[in-house]
């Protein structure tokens, strides 16, 4: 059986054909010159039927010229280079057709994608503002589309932090494309606000792309034109490690030091994918989004699991510990095994998450998407203290992977008695020997405490 998602693109791809077809006799003035809002025709996921995508008429806001669909909420630019931590090059130039109607209809691929992503891009910034976020993010966005495949990179998207930036590569798969995937453009907008409230001036490179492989790959040039020499700074020789190679076997016997920051890296990466995936569903309502284009990914990244114990337990900071020090003290590749080890992290926090969504839901008598947008005002809400508590165990402590929930649930002022005993059984399955069981306490509205 086909996928469900290679038939409706393809239906959708053919009635973009057939509309086409049909209006190439309408006006057709140069695109370059239409600016304000435009309706476009797209491919859009619908908010009630979450996997299922359909052809609609989508109200550009504030364009500054269709041509290159650039205007208040994305600047895109055609296979970029980065320039003094910019993306720069060219715009790409899309081709649409005006209906009889007044609004328009992509002609090619390039098009179709650059009108979802601005669509998406618009509605991402609106949730912002609806979920306490505005500000965090500074529109328009640069998006960087045809980016060059020189190192075969195919079928991904990046979120760079340095640029600020999304960087789309091609999709070569016959699912949905990546870059008309609400849900992982969503996926990547979250890491832009998880970068600038956590990792910004604290962990800036604990994101699970490795970012000089993806450019590499990508084809992305990075040129930076100032003179290091007028900037003051003095340059230092990197310190000899103090890591011991065994010549006799291909081992590597990390240090202390190394471990931790291997941890704290690791567990922050597992953090942020997994709270991505789950902005990703909060936008979407569709649990299975990233199979959407990604089929082989779903039964490692899906948020729905049956049974209970996908959704009660979290890793531990014994069991994290025993994972990182293992790839670190006995593979020379571990880089790679590390952050496949980060999604399995991430996993679980983002099934953890939709299960307190939907039990939100229920508990409190509310819809699908008030109750995942309410718990995601709360989850933006911890990020601070995350942030802190990361901040603090750079001393050489380790962050305690339970930390995060004690802090999430911190944000909730009017916590209630079943949501706190849904917590309190995470951090209950959750803890080693030497942590302290916790309870449930009211106190006004109900805390998640030690238990004496």
């Amino acid at each position: 059986m086909k996928h469900l998602f290679e038939q409706t693109l393809r239906r959708i791809t053919a009635a973009i054909a057939v509309v086409a077809a049909l209006t190439a006799c309408s006006s057709n003035p140069d695109s370059a010159n239409v600016s304000g809002d435009v309706k476009v025709l797209a491919p859009m996921n619908d908010d009630k039927a979450a996997s299922h995508y359909s052809l609609q008429f989508i109200e550009l806001l504030g364009l500054n010229n269709l041509q290159e669909v650039s205007g208040k909420f994305v600047h895109f630019f055609f296979s970029p280079r980065i320039v003094n931590n910019h993306l720069d090059g060219v715009a790409p130039k899309g081709r649409f057709i005006r209906n009889t109607n007044g609004n328009y209809v992509p002609a090619n691929d390039l098009s179709q994608q650059m009108t979802v992503i601005y669509a998406h891009m618009q509605r991402l910034a609106q949730m912002d503002v609806d979920l306490g976020a505005e500000g965090i993010n500074q529109w328009p966005r640069d998006v960087g589309v045809g980016v060059r495949v020189t190192g075969g990179m195919d079928n991904n998207a990046f979120y760079d932090g340095k640029t600020d930036s999304m960087l789309f590569v091609p999709y070569t798969q016959a699912d949905l494309p990546i870059a008309v995937n609400g849900g992982i453009l969503a996926h990547e907008h979250f890491h832009s606000l998880f970068y600038k409230i956590v990792l910004k001036g604290l962990a800036e490179d604990a994101t699970v792309h490795d970012r000089e492989f993806f450019l590499k790959n990508a084809g992305i040039e990075e040129i930076d034109t100032k003179d290091d020499s007028k900037s003051g700074e003095t340059k230092t020789e990197p310190k000899e490690s103090n890591r011991i190679v065994d010549m006799t076997r291909p081992q590597l016997i990390a240090t202390d030091d190394d471990i931790h920051a291997a941890y704290q890296k690791t567990l922050l990466r597992g953090i942020n994918e997994g709270m991505a995936d789950f902005w990703g569903w909060v936008y979407t309502g569709n649990p299975d989004f990233i199979a959407s284009s990604l089929p082989s990914e779903k039964s490692a990244r899906s948020l729905s699991v049956s049974g209970t114990r996908g959704l009660d337990w979290l890793p531990t900071e014994l069991s994290v510990k025993r994972s990182v020090s293992t790839y670190m003290t006995y593979d020379l590749n571990q880089t790679q095994y590390l952050t496949g080890y980060a999604y399995t992290v991430g996993t679980q926090y983002s099934r953890v998450m939709k299960g307190f969504a939907d039990l939100i839901a229920s508990n409190r008598g509310l819809d699908s998407l008030t109750a995942r947008r309410q718990v995601a005002k709360w989850l933006l809400a911890s990020l601070a203290t995350l942030r802190s508590d990361v901040e603090k165990s750079s001393d050489g402590s380790y962050y305690n992977p339970g930390n995060f929930v004690q802090g999430f649930v911190g944000a909730i002022p009017d916590l209630q008695e079943k949501e706190c005993n849904y917590w309190m059984a995470v951090m209950n399955n959750s803890i080693s020997s030497s942590d302290k069981k916790q309870t449930c306490k009211q106190d006004g509205s109900w805390k998640l405490v030690p238990a004496e």
